[in-house]
């Protein structure tokens, strides 16, 4: 068997906000970096507006920050008694929270970034925005996790692909993730009109051939009217549902090819859809030349 490149980042990327999601994903993250041999970094991000809105100047800001460096303190001796084999790293950064994420991701060259998802809604507004705006400008995957608990193994993985090239650069992550949990992976595609079908029929035999040469277990299916008659992200989570998958893969930019854009109501159907799936969302531009995956696909 030809053997897929690796990532050259060896850092994984956790924020923070000590929120039920936020803790979630560090111990997401503490499954992955004991699997694949990463590091990690907390990272809790102070934003001037919301340290006024909390305190109205009344506490000094280095009392609250020497607060929540105890608190990130606390939280990686956990994972290092835990976990003696995993190396952890706090930071705290003052400023616009998904600035500073994306900001310090590239300056540690982390391979990735996993962290939580509260809603877009009342008072889990901060966390649940600040990710969406992270997912719009990372050059890095970004595994999203949310409140309820959910599994670290990705036994089976759900691959939605379009008829764009950028859409099936998310291939070479599917299979990196497959060899280390020995996973499943779920290739979907919907068809918009007949005409489609034979570049339909095309790009699934392009993926399964893939899968096939790098011995990834793997099944597809064409989600029809009749059965998944919504838009494509609601019966992206329906099919996950109904398989119960542990991770959803997805792009950052088109996701739908003529149909749709991701970072509009796509975004929000998959993201918000679901109450404990993971998700993956890779940007496509830096995927071509990403830490996991170097090599074309096209």
């Amino acid at each position: 068997m030809d053997s897929i490149k690796t990532p050259r980042g060896h850092i994984i990327l956790v924020p923070t906000d000590f929120s039920t999601a936020s803790n979630n994903a560090v111990e997401h993250a503490v499954h992955i970096a004991d699997l694949f041999d990463n590091e990690i970094t907390l990272l809790y991000v102070i934003e001037e507006t919301l340290f006024h809105a909390w305190f109205g100047g009344s506490m000094e800001k280095s009392v609250l920050t020497a607060n929540i460096n105890k608190q990130l303190e606390e939280k990686a001796d956990e994972i290092r008694k835990a976990h003696p084999k995993i190396k952890v790293n706090t930071l705290i950064r003052e400023g616009r929270a998904y600035k500073q994420i994306n900001e310090v991701s590239q300056s540690i060259e982390c391979d990735s970034i996993v962290m939580g998802f509260n809603g877009l809604s009342g008072v889990e507004h901060f966390m649940g925005s600040t990710t969406m705006k992270v997912l719009k400008s990372s050059q890095v995957p970004v595994v999203i996790i949310k409140e309820f608990p959910s599994s670290p193994n990705y036994k089976k993985i759900v691959l939605p692909i379009d008829l764009t090239k950028e859409s099936r650069q998310k291939v070479w992550w599917a299979v990196h993730l497959a060899h280390k949990y020995n996973s499943e992976i779920h290739v979907i595609m919907e068809v918009e009109r007949e005409e489609f079908m034979p570049k339909v029929r095309a790009s699934l035999n392009q993926v399964e051939g893939y899968l096939a040469k790098y011995n990834v277990n793997y099944v597809t299916k064409l989600l029809d009217d009749q059965e998944y008659p919504d838009h494509f992200g609601k019966d992206i989570i329906k099919y996950s549902e109904e398989i119960n998958a542990d991770l959803v893969m997805i792009m950052t930019q088109k996701e739908g090819g003529v149909m749709d854009f991701f970072l509009g109501s796509f975004a929000q159907q998959v993201i918000d859809g679901t109450l404990k799936t993971p998700i993956m969302a890779i940007n496509p531009k830096e995927t071509a030349k990403s830490y996991w995956a170097t090599e074309s696909f096209s």
